[in-house]
């Protein structure tokens, strides 16, 4: 059964957001791992008619990185100004590995500057003065918006520059308790545990979670998989051990040291 989880309790969020695409305004989602940013950024995304006015790539620390991956996006969205500029015929991937950053970022801005459009940054962690100066450029360029997500406002490193207005910052709120059941009951179909006796686990995967969907989909996730079960029952302390050690890496390595 390929269930889609549905995605509860963001309906402003997700308005919000929308509105930002239409408007071509620039806005910072923020909320912890988990809180539920990409998912609304892909809903959001799938929603909207001017899906090709938007491109949307990942954060990488790696400038050059980045670079690449959003000139990537732009000519495989058929981005007019810089595909005119370029001119990369059929071997994109070759005419990509021939370029420096010096060249990319001078075709990158003149083109988006030509030919605005939104750009989804997601992921954004501890984003250094080179990369600020990049998007600086492109954030004051008119008719261009840039949309970053990060846990917070510290994680957005150099770029918090940018989103100093806390009215262009849409801050994540965790799930009601009655959203949060619903979740629980959506990602409990779709990972088939009704053979399993939930009350009990349903009642600490709540508890835990404390209304974030990330976490309470992984742990239904994992409650899946027999290293979790012994006969009707899911073994949620090392289940929950491992939900940690994903979204809080950090908090693992300094456990074991």
């Amino acid at each position: 059964m390929n269930l889609v989880l549905p995605l509860l309790g963001l309906g402003a969020e997700q308005q919000r957001l929308r509105e930002a695409f239409r408007k071509r305004e620039s806005l910072l989602i923020t909320g912890p791992a988990g809180a539920g940013k990409t998912a609304l950024i892909d809903t959001a995304i799938a929603e909207e008619a001017n899906g090709p006015e938007i491109v949307r790539i990942h954060y990488s620390a790696n400038l050059h990185r980045l670079l690449v991956d959003l000139a990537r996006s732009l000519l495989a969205a058929k981005h007019k100004a810089l595909w005119n500029r370029v001119k990369p015929g059929g071997d994109v991937a070759k005419w990509l590995s021939e370029q420096t950053s010096i060249h990319l970022k001078g075709l990158l801005w003149t083109s988006l500057e030509a030919d605005p459009l939104t750009i989804v940054l997601d992921g954004i962690h501890g984003a250094s003065f080179p990369m600020y100066r990049f998007f600086q450029r492109l954030y004051f360029a008119p008719g261009m918006a840039l949309i970053a997500a990060a846990r917070d406002t510290e994680t957005l490193g150099v770029l918090a520059r940018l989103f100093w207005d806390p009215r262009k910052t849409l801050h994540i709120r965790p799930l009601s308790h009655a959203d949060s059941e619903r979740l629980f009951a959506h990602a409990a179909k779709r990972y088939n545990l009704e053979q399993f006796h939930l009350d009990e686990f349903r009642e600490k995967v709540l508890d835990t979670a404390q209304g974030n969907p990330g976490q309470i989909i992984e742990m239904c996730k994992l409650a899946s998989n027999p290293l979790y079960v012994s006969g009707t029952h899911i073994k949620f302390a090392p289940l929950r051990i491992d939900v940690l050690m994903r979204f809080f890496p950090s908090a693992g390595a300094h456990r074991w040291k």
